[in-house]
């Protein structure tokens, strides 16, 4: 009788001991997990920005981001243009230009825009342009041209003040005959012809996809053997942005 007794009380010491375990497990599992730890802050965030802010700075800066594209028709006097992006980057875009004084002169070309600076408030870039100019008239001249550009525009929501510097580059070839009773002689030479250039802006965004730009320029042909004169331009452009890509100080 003692070894029964005894070993009664084994087994529901055994059945206690495991009940309390099975309550200690339970409560265990509705336990709150921890909270999860902060992941650490990027050095760098990118901003979204509404599509119109991005198209206006695409257009009036230059260096559109990937998939960003965009066309420019600019009338004035004395020149007037029709301007093409297409952004193959996060920093590059492609260019095509063609430029027109009064219809005499025109210059296409092809080139690269660069951002170097590219804040939610400021952007800059910098193009450079390859092509080739026809001028007819009284003074007929062709020849390859080049161009360097730096672009910069202040980001003020749906209006952009811009400013463009640029420097014109253009190799004139010439040919001079020299007739002779017994013979013809043709001799070429070369000159170079540069044409400083600055325009001062503003770009508007009236839709999502659609915009106008205002500005004077100035642009002296064959500096400084010419004169230069004033002009003014009014611009529409239309396209399409990703966006706005920008350090830690985006946002102030």
């Amino acid at each position: 009788m003692k070894l029964q007794s005894t070993l009664a009380a084994l087994v529901c010491s055994a059945l206690a001991a495991g009940d309390s375990f099975a309550q200690t497990v339970a409560l265990e599992s509705q336990a709150p997990s921890p909270p999860a730890l902060p992941a650490a802050a990027d050095s760098a965030r990118v901003v979204l920005l509404p599509l119109s802010r991005g198209l206006l700075a695409d257009v009036v800066a230059g260096g559109a981001g990937a998939g960003g594209w965009g066309i420019t028709v600019q009338g004035g006097y004395a020149w007037s243009a029709l301007r093409g992006y297409y952004g193959v980057g996060h920093r590059l875009a492609l260019l095509a230009d063609v430029e027109t004084a009064l219809a005499v002169r025109w210059r296409p070309a092809l080139g690269l825009s660069a951002k170097w600076v590219d804040t939610a408030r400021l952007r800059i870039s910098g193009d450079v342009l390859l092509g080739w100019l026809f001028q007819s008239g009284s003074l007929p001249r062709r020849g390859p041209s080049g161009e360097l550009r730096i672009r910069a525009a202040v980001l003020l929501g749906r209006v952009a003040p811009y400013l463009v510097l640029a420097t014109k580059h253009t190799i004139i070839p010439d040919r001079t005959v020299l007739q002779k009773a017994d013979s013809t002689q043709i001799t070429w030479t070369a000159r170079h012809e540069w044409t400083p250039w600055g325009t001062l802006g503003v770009g508007i965004a009236l839709t999502p996809r659609l915009g106008l730009d205002v500005g004077v320029d100035y642009g002296w042909v064959d500096a400084p053997q010419s004169v230069a004169i004033p002009g003014f331009h009014l611009g529409l452009y239309f396209g399409g942005a990703s966006g706005l890509r920008c350090g830690a100080s985006c946002g102030s």
